[in-house]
């Protein structure tokens, strides 16, 4: 964990992984009542996730960055896992999934599993939205199983269908629209997660906690 400076009321915090990055916002934004860090870092005012950053937004009055550096260092000694993802300011999500995406059998060949285990290891996991980018509406998400880690197409696609769950690296992805794209596409979203008329334009939020099923 490093802690930067950020102006004169923010700290960024930068984790070695997506998985420790959407751990610590998910403790950050913990109900007090459940005795997690919300309750005993003074001053805190907003969190920010990011694929491997927290920002933390907090009140120059109650407290400053060495302050809020101690404290941090004092309650995360060592490094948080994805074991550590804890239930935060939001309810998990059960988002269903068409699995018949047209790299499935690359990504089976890739792992060396069969299509089904890719599926059912797919679907074990709790996943957090750490970021909503890219394109508008795209959804990166963490947490998934570290076997599942495949590389990007070697020759991106023009036209990724809209609500593909595709697979790149440690992330899990979601394409708002139809669009091109070079992630490993395992399946497709059945629900609206995305429309750009509604406000907000997107259903789901970073940090929100997604499990996946088969629609």
């Amino acid at each position: 964990m490093r802690v930067l400076n950020y102006g004169r009321s923010a700290v960024l915090i930068e984790l070695d992984s997506a998985d420790e990055a959407a751990a610590l916002h998910s403790r950050l934004e913990a109900q007090p009542s459940q005795g997690t860090v919300a309750s005993v870092v003074e001053g805190l005012v907003e969190t920010v996730p990011g694929l491997h950053t927290v920002l933390i937004r907090f009140d120059p009055a109650k407290t400053d960055p060495a302050r809020l550096a101690q404290r941090l260092a004092q309650l995360w000694p060592g490094p948080i896992s994805s074991g550590d993802l804890v239930d935060g300011r939001v309810d998990e999500v059960r988002v269903r999934v068409d699995y018949a995406g047209s790299d499935l059998d690359d990504v089976a060949q890739f792992t060396g599993m069969s299509t089904a285990d890719v599926i059912a290891r797919h679907q074990l996991r709790r996943y957090r939205i750490v970021l909503i980018g890219m394109a508008p509406g795209f959804y990166f998400l963490a947490g998934g199983d570290p076997k599942l880690r495949v590389p990007r197409r070697s020759s991106p696609r023009l036209d990724v269908p809209k609500g593909a769950v595709g697979l790149a690296g440690e992330f899990t992805g979601i394409y708002p629209r139809t669009g091109p794209g070079g992630w490993q596409l395992i399946g497709r979203v059945v629900d609206e997660l995305w429309h750009p008329t509604r406000l907000p334009a997107a259903l789901l939020s970073p940090g929100t906690a997604i499990h996946f099923t088969a629609a």
